[in-house]
């Protein structure tokens, strides 16, 4: 059995700020190529839960890659939950975390921006948060 260890890490509203800006600026983009420039993970289910999957999530809100990507676009610092140490990199990017409320259910989004010069998104998790997240640092 697999242990996995979640670190919470608490930044400041200028660093999510400066995530989101970033982030709206790579998906915003006339070079943005969202076959190319995003990666959406499909295999993970959260605790080995099937409805708190990303491949259920999207099949339930009928949703495309395109339209998570839009979603992405909209999120807010208000949005904003924790930040996390990717522990299957090397070089860790800080991968943020998000709750966004889509057809009345909260839905949980974690992502990263793999490499900042190729403009690399990864969305490690969009899937419906299995606990409620409350407590949002900067609501």
């Amino acid at each position: 059995m697999i242990n996995i260890v979640k670190i919470p890490i608490q930044v400041s509203r200028n660093t999510v700020n400066d995530f989101l800006n970033d982030l709206k600026s790579i998906l915003n983009s006339n070079q943005f190529d969202v076959n190319r420039d995003f990666l959406l993970i499909r295999n993970r289910t959260p605790h080995g839960i099937h409805g708190y999957s990303t491949p259920q999530t999207l099949l339930d809100l009928d949703y495309a890659v395109e339209d998570v990507v839009e979603r992405l676009k909209e999120l807010s610092i208000k949005e904003y939950y924790e930040v996390l140490l990717d522990k299957d990199d090397d070089h860790p990017p800080y991968l943020y975390v998000f709750a966004k409320e889509i057809d009345n259910h909260q839905v949980y989004i974690k992502l990263k921006i793999k490499q900042m010069r190729t403009k690399k998104i990864v969305c490690v998790s969009f899937h419906f948060a299995q606990y409620e997240m409350k407590d949002f640092p900067y609501k």
